[in-house]
């Protein structure tokens, strides 16, 4: 009899001793949870400050040689942020996007298209050639092209030169 008081005693330990570790292992959870919906929360909130500023419709013309470019897309970079905004270009040349006010530099790229896959690598995209898009126009940095926006600024229009 007194085997079996010793066995339900030392029982008794060990279920005590894994309700510790369970309560343990909760408390932790919770800690990272908690600094998961912090880090979270602040991302939002760094999120929000972009809404203290305007955005205004962008909108105007690309062309090549005075002929819309009416494939691709315009690209404006924010130098300060490095912040992207594109607009696709269509009928005509036009493009619209939504931008804070300040200054962009500005780049035209070709639309990209799938290529075909191989038994040695996955389908990839690749720019479409196109021969009224010059390769410096691709890159804000080559491009040469800017767009200061403001209240009073909105429409840009882009004549590529060869």
């Amino acid at each position: 009899m007194a085997s079996s008081s010793v066995r339900i005693s030392i029982g008794a330990v060990d279920a005590e001793a894994q309700r510790r570790k369970d309560a343990e292992r909760m408390k932790k959870q919770i800690a990272v949870l908690g600094m998961v919906a912090a880090l979270w929360s602040v991302a939002l909130a760094g999120c929000g400050q972009g809404d203290k500023f305007p955005r205004y419709k962008v909108s105007g013309k690309v062309t090549y040689q005075s002929q819309p470019v009416e494939e691709g897309t315009i690209t404006f970079e924010d130098p300060t942020t490095g912040q992207t905004n594109e607009g696709t270009l269509g009928s005509g040349g036009a493009y619209s996007t939504e931008l804070p006010p300040g200054g962009f530099k500005v780049s035209v790229s070709p639309p990209l298209i799938e290529t075909k896959g191989t038994g040695d690598s996955p389908p990839d995209k690749v720019p479409k050639k196109v021969g009224n898009i010059p390769k410096k126009y691709w890159v804000q940095e080559t491009s040469g092209l800017s767009a200061e926006v403001s209240k009073d600024k909105r429409s840009f229009d882009f004549d590529l030169k060869p």
